[in-house]
């Protein structure tokens, strides 16, 4: 029996006809079948863009803390030698939103891009892996991969004895 249970939504069909141009179609349908699959990917994969159409500007960040949570709108624009976004809104607990013009908004974007880095660094550092990072990114086989991080999630959880990730060497 899974560790893990998630509801399966059930949905009804909706028929919609949209035009989309020739140029498009070749990577568009492939993502519009990943999107509308009725699965756990499909599920992530809309969770993950439904942030990007929250306004009327597109999101190119979105950098989420526990409370705060930094939205940089787009696109950018160079000026002046320098790229600015159009702004940013950033939600604060308990407070609502603030809207940022675009130095500011690049500004703190930029701030919060280093604190990112600094942090992943001193974990990756404390924690001695820095030798274990490889030059290109490892491939994910779906059947194995998931299945071990489902039972990592219950070991680390205290469900059952953790196992560790197979060599890839």
């Amino acid at each position: 029996m899974s560790f893990f249970h998630r509801p399966r939504p059930s949905h009804r069909s909706v028929p919609h006809t949209v035009q989309v141009p020739k140029s498009l179609v070749v990577n568009l349908i492939p993502l519009i079948e990943r999107l509308l699959a009725d699965d756990d990917d499909s599920s992530a994969l809309r969770t993950a863009v439904r942030p990007f159409f929250f306004g009327e500007r597109p999101r190119i960040a979105i950098l989420k803390g526990e409370e705060v949570w930094f939205h940089l709108e787009g696109p950018q624009y160079e000026c002046g030698g320098q790229v600015f976004p159009l702004g940013a809104q950033i939600f604060v607990a308990d407070r609502g939103w603030l809207s940022l013009g675009p130095a500011d908004a690049a500004t703190l974007h930029a701030k919060l891009r280093e604190a990112i880095d600094a942090a992943a660094y001193r974990w990756i550092i404390e924690r001695g892996l820095l030798d274990q990072v490889r030059p290109l990114r490892a491939e994910r086989n779906r059947r194995v991969d998931d299945r071990l991080a489902l039972r990592q999630m219950a070991a680390a959880a205290g469900s059952i004895q953790q196992e560790s990730e197979p060599d890839d060497d």
